[in-house]
Formats: structure tokens, C-alpha cells, sequence
């Protein structure tokens, strides 16, 4: 089946991503191409022998050549999520006017190219199986049925379908993107860690306040944030439907707000802009809502706050973390992502990813897609995880301002931070997860996967 937008949030994030090009020609950057995972299709419009020649081709990516591209438009209809790639942009720009004329509504050119993708990290493959695979062929079929949970060979034939897995540096990852939660809602093939960055963030500070006996305040844990921000870039939080309609619901109620400009309940883009940049009187009673535990839709986050004494955080240390979060995302700070997840939990396995290697910062990682055919599955990255808590380590034994590390702190730190990582993953799964069929990935290179069943949660 092929998707179509349905997302009002993915339409917003399209649209963000072509006013930010500037351009005339729509063209979406190397980033966001590669965290859609199956959201969207790429298609590579080069000649043949370039896509095995040395520059490769995207991973998954299909073939249309140039002299065909009104086949996109023919087979795909109007509504399909479109990239297309050429060497360096150019001639993939042009084909993308061309299906913007015959009315196609989501196509736009991988900004710079196979040049931009590969500069920024990300691995190509020289395969020749992209020519055997068309633009309407199915990424899934059913090996049994699929309504429990997933099977050993449903998870095979997922992690060696190269349009669900990208791999990229493990450097380009800490530069550029981020740790989103083992949700199985969010489509984006990226690292997943329970809580996302936010989980692994406010897992940092507890296991600092442990170590070195010393209470973080506000002001700590907002200065610690802006330089997370200025260390590590991007930085993801994410809620979804449920709680965003309680939210939406709990503010159009505040007699303290009636006498402002509300959005209709159901208009979704009106309630996100409101909650992106809402005038400063409002500020106070948006942010009681905003740390009400209902109105939480990251399930880890929830019970870091509802469970301290499972998480081994302190509950006004999570209270200042979003108060932080939501007060800097209103000063205009960029780098902070909010994402909501549509749809309930419908997760019918837990996958962890591991690369049978020992990490460097050069390492290859795979960014393996939640989604697998109609189910979704847990994804976590537990190696690349504590690989990112040792840089942690090294960041806050860098900021004496505001935390003093000593040099008999930094091994009890690591210690602490993964011993807490792993409590908190399994209250998390025995929640959210319970009774579900745990699988482990084991890449070795970029074309060898082995599936190993590691019982049940």
C-alpha cells in the first residue's frame, strides 16, 4: 500500500522544511529525509551506472530515471510524500518542478544531492537491488499472521529490508540528530532510548545529584539544558494525541484564559502555534497545565514523575526539566523539538538494536524504522545509548560553574548513569510493554543482520 499524508503534524514539518531552503525550487534537507523512514518515498533520477558507480546510492531509495519521472506522478498519484536525488541537487531540482506542475503536492529535491548526503554522514550502498524494486512494490509481506504479536522472521525480514534501516556515523549523530523514545509511534528510523533525549537528559541529573550529594535547582537544570543545546544541537520531547487533547481541553477551561484568543479545539495547527509562541501574561497558567501529569504523552516521562521511587528522579527535578524545556522553547530557542505521536500504543514486540563491534565516534549505526509492515515495534539502541552517556560524563565534568565533578566522580558517574538506565528501561517496558516477545538485532557491516528471540518482557 502506498502511504499518503494524513499527518497534520508531518504536513507542518514538510512546509517548515521548505520555508527554511529559501528556495524556489522545494528542496528538503539531508537531516529530515533521513529520520522520515518509510513517511516518505526517495527516489534516485541518475543514470544507471551511477547508482553502482563510486557515489553510490540512499539506502531503500527507488529508481526512476529522468527520462521517465512522469511514472512518479502516474503511480503514486498527488498526495505521496516525494524526495528525489541527484548527483549534486540540480537535475533532481528540475524534475521536481516538473511534477509540481502535473500537481503532485509533497515533492521536493534532497537538498545538495548524494554530495550532501554522504558529507553529512550517512552511508550509501553501490547494491544492484534497486533495480529490481518499482515504485509501487510492498515493503512487507506477511510471514503469518498479524494479529499478535510479532514472530522472529517478522523482525528478519524487517532489518534486512534496506528501505526500513539507515546507517550513519555515530559523529553525525551526535552533531545532528537525536535520541527519540522507544515508542513505537514514531515512524522516524532514529536512535531510540526511553524518554528520548529528554529521558536520558534528566537520567544525567539525577545520577550528578546522587554522585556528588549536591540538589540541582531550577536555575541549574535550566543553564544545563542551554548547554545541552550548545554542545549537542537538537534535542527531542515528544507527547501525543491523548494527552494533547486532554491539554487542549484542560486551557480552553481556565476562567484565566477565557478573556484570550483560543483556537477551536479541533484545530490542531491553530493549538500548536498558540503553544509554540503564546503571549507572555499567558505564560504562567500554560506552563501548570503543561507539567500536569495527564497531560504527559511520553509515557517514560509519566512515570519518571508519578514513580520516583522506580526512576530514581526526583519529581521537582522533572517539574524543573519541562519548566526549562517549555520556557526556552518560548524565548525562540530553535533546537528544541516537540513531537506528538499519533495514535494509541499498538507495539507488538521490543527490538534492541546492538552493532557487533566495539563503538568509536566513526562507527556506522543502524537507524532501524519502528514500523513493521501494520504493527510497530519498541525500538531501543542500548550500546548507542551508553555510548552517548560517556560524552555525558565529559560534559558535565566541563561545566564547574554548575556542577562540581570531581575526578573521583567521573567512573561512579558512568556507573551510576547505566545501572539507573537499566532500572528505568525495564519499569518502563513492564508498563507499556508487558507480556510482549523482546527480539535483539545484531548488525555485523552494512549488510549482515542476525535475529536472536530474547524472551518476553
Amino acid at each position: 500500500m502506498v502511504p499518503h499524508v494524513n499527518s497534520v503534524l508531518f504536513q507542518m514539518k514538510w512546509k517548515a522544511e521548505l520555508r527554511a531552503s529559501g528556495a524556489m525550487t522545494p528542496r528538503v534537507p539531508v537531516r529530515f529525509v533521513a529520520e522520515q523512514g518509510r513517511a516518505l518515498r526517495v527516489i534516485d533520477i541518475r543514470e544507471k551506472e551511477e547508482l553502482t558507480g563510486l557515489m553510490g546510492h540512499i539506502p531503500g531509495s527507488l529508481w526512476v530515471p529522468l527520462e521517465r519521472i512522469a511514472e512518479v506522478y502516474q503511480q503514486l498519484g498527488p498526495d505521496v510524500p516525494v524526495v528525489l536525488v541527484s548527483h549534486s541537487g540540480r537535475r533532481a531540482g528540475l524534475a521536481t518542478q516538473f511534477l509540481q506542475a502535473l500537481g503532485m503536492r509533497y515533492v521536493a529535491a534532497l537538498s545538495g544531492g548524494m554530495l550532501a548526503w554522504r558529507n553529512a554522514g550517512y552511508s550509501a550502498t553501490r547494491h544492484s537491488h534497486i533495480f529490481e524494486r518499482g515504485l509501487t512494490t510492498a515493503t512487507f509481506v506477511e510471514e503469518g499472521p498479524l494479529d499478535g504479536p510479532l514472530t522472529k522472521a517478522h523482525i528478519e525480514q524487517h532489518v534486512g529490508d534496506p528501505s526500513q534501516v539507515r546507517w550513519a556515523r555515530l559523529s553525525a549523530l551526535l552533531m545532528s540528530g537525536r535520541r527519540s523514545c522507544v515508542d513505537g509511534r514514531d515512524e522516524q528510523g532514529v536512535i531510540g532510548t526511553p524518554g528520548g533525549d529528554a529521558g536520558e537528559f534528566l537520567l544525567a541529573l539525577a545520577s550528578v545529584e546522587r554522585i556528588t550529594g549536591k540538589t540541582l535547582d531550577f536555575r541549574a537544570v535550566e543553564e544545563s539544558l542551554l548547554q545541552e543545546l550548545e554542545v549537542f544541537g537538537r534535542f527531542y520531547m515528544h507527547t501525543d494525541t491523548q494527552a494533547w487533547e486532554k491539554l487542549v481541553a484542560s486551557i480552553s477551561s481556565d476562567p484565566r484564559l477565557s478573556n484570550r484568543p483560543l483556537p477551536p479545539l479541533n484545530d490542531e495547527a491553530g493549538w500548536h502555534a498558540l503553544l509554540e509562541h503564546p503571549a507572555p501574561e499567558s505564560r504562567s497558567a500554560l506552563m501548570e497545565h503543561l507539567l500536569e501529569p495527564a497531560h504527559l504523552g511520553c509515557g517514560h516521562l509519566k512515570l519518571m514523575l508519578t514513580k520516583p521511587g522506580d526512576y530514581g528522579v526526583r519529581p521537582e527535578l522533572v517539574r524543573s526539566f519541562l519548566r526549562a524545556y517549555h520556557d526556552l522553547r518560548w524565548q525562540g530557542m530553535p533546537d528544541l523539538e516537540f513531537v506528538t505521536l499519533a495514535g494509541a500504543h499498538d507495539e507488538a514486540a521490543v527490538l534492541s538494536v546492538y552493532v557487533e563491534q566495539e563503538l568509536w565516534d566513526m562507527s556506522s549505526i543502524p537507524l532501524v524504522s519502528p514500523s513493521v509492515g501494520p504493527k510497530q515495534v519498541f525500538v531501543a539502541h542500548p550500546q548507542v545509548a551508553a555510548k552517548h552517556r560517556d560524552h555525558y560524563v565529559e560534559f558535565f565534568r566541563r561545566l564547574p560553574h554548575l556542577v562540581t565533578l570531581e575526578p573521583h566522580h567521573v567512573e561512579p558517574l558512568r556507573t551510576e548513569m547505566n545501572a539507573i538506565a537499566n532500572i528505568q528501561l525495564g519499569h518502563t517496558l513492564q508498563h507499556l510493554a508487558k507480556g510482549l516477545p523482546v527480539f535483539e538485532a545484531r548488525f555485523e557491516g552494512g549488510d549482515k543482520v542476525r535475529v536472536v528471540e530474547a524472551g518476553k518482557v
